[in-house]
């Protein structure tokens, strides 16, 4: 006597109990896509910041980037937070940076004028070293100071992901209230950020000097090569400024 076909011998689901079996699967998906929906997977800890295309970083060296819509003037001996606030409004709607976060960096460009006036540093530039580090902090409240405090790869702390050997050597605290420099409050980050490179003595405006300073604040050419297109970005951006 031959052997039956293999599929008459396997067993038969019960209408009832093959509907119920269907009805879990359908369930169990449902219940994945929900889950996995709007999830958001960082990256890895050491990856590096990636353009659409690597052709379209810019060659080390061969020039700086441009230099965005200068900030207001420092007066020593009057108020410049009416008109630093009303700028940084400006620029940020031109640029889609938060104007709390161009506050930050265009007082730390208005003080390195006469705390370093041979280093020439933008607020341009602290912008685009924000943005790759950590897109300018994420939520920023009234105070600067971060929702969420950033931390990032090797002992990097603060939204420009100063190392934390350059946060002691360079520590600020921008409000001089007689406080503790905190390496989560944009004001304080973004100072300190650019008296550690205006401390290398180099003018920022010339391509050696800017791409020493910033590959040596991020660690890499690649880090500053990104840098380098946020800052023209930016300084493209902010270039209606005032008109």
């Amino acid at each position: 006597m031959s052997e039956p076909p293999r599929s008459a011998v396997l067993p038969r689901l019960r209408p009832p109990v093959m509907r119920l079996a269907v009805a879990g699967l359908i369930i169990a998906t449902g219940l994945t896509l929900i889950l996995t929906i709007g999830v958001n997977r960082p990256a890895a800890e050491g990856d590096e910041p990636k353009a659409a295309h690597a052709s379209a970083l810019p060659a080390p060296n061969a020039a700086a980037p441009p230099r965005g819509v200068p900030a207001p003037v420092d007066r020593p001996n009057a108020s410049d937070e009416k008109e630093l606030a009303a700028w940084a409004k400006e620029v940020g709607g031109l640029t889609g940076i938060p104007a709390r976060a161009v506050r930050a960096y265009g007082l730390a460009e208005m003080w390195m004028r006469s705390d370093a006036p041979k280093c020439r540093l933008t607020w341009s530039t602290l912008a685009g070293i924000a943005q790759v580090a950590s897109k300018h902090g994420g939520e920023i409240d009234k105070d600067g100071e971060l929702v969420k405090p950033v931390v990032g790869k090797n002992d990097r702390v603060g939204p420009l992901h100063l190392s934390l050997a350059k946060w002691k050597a360079h520590r600020f605290r921008a409000s001089r209230d007689g406080q503790r420099p905190d390496p989560q409050q944009i004001d304080d980050a973004a100072v300190t950020t650019a008296r550690a490179l205006c401390a290398r003595g180099g003018d920022m405006r010339k391509a050696r000097h800017w791409w020493s300073a910033v590959a040596a604040h991020g660690g890499s050419t690649t880090f500053a090569q990104h840098v380098f297109v946020a800052t023209k970005r930016y300084a493209k951006a902010s270039a209606a400024a005032g008109r």
